[in-house]
């Protein structure tokens, strides 16, 4: 199956790409399609840049990401653990600040 990811902010800037289309195995989970987007991507478990940190996931199934499927925050649903499908759009925001 395919879906798309859009990484958000200094995200975007790391993974080189506004949109990702990525192809997943029929029932993979969001834990999943992060551990690929990790190893495709080089990117390590824990990533700073310019003065912020993230954890995209940890070994401990943490992550410091907020994620939406098609637009519904991943706590709503099933977390990590949530079975993605066909044409999914996943949205990946690191932690940010400001004022």
């Amino acid at each position: 199956m395919r879906v798309q990811v859009k990484p958000y902010l200094f995200l975007r800037e790391v993974l080189g790409n506004r949109y990702i289309s990525m192809d997943l195995p029929e029932g993979a989970t969001v834990k999943e399609l992060l551990q690929l987007v990790q190893k495709e991507t080089g990117l390590p478990e824990n990533l700073t840049v310019k003065s912020a940190s993230v954890t995209i996931l940890g070994s401990n199934n943490e992550t410091g990401l907020i994620i939406l499927i098609n637009g519904c925050n991943i706590r709503q649903l099933q977390g990590l653990q949530y079975r993605l499908q066909e044409g999914d759009e996943i949205s990946l925001f690191p932690p940010a600040a400001g004022g």
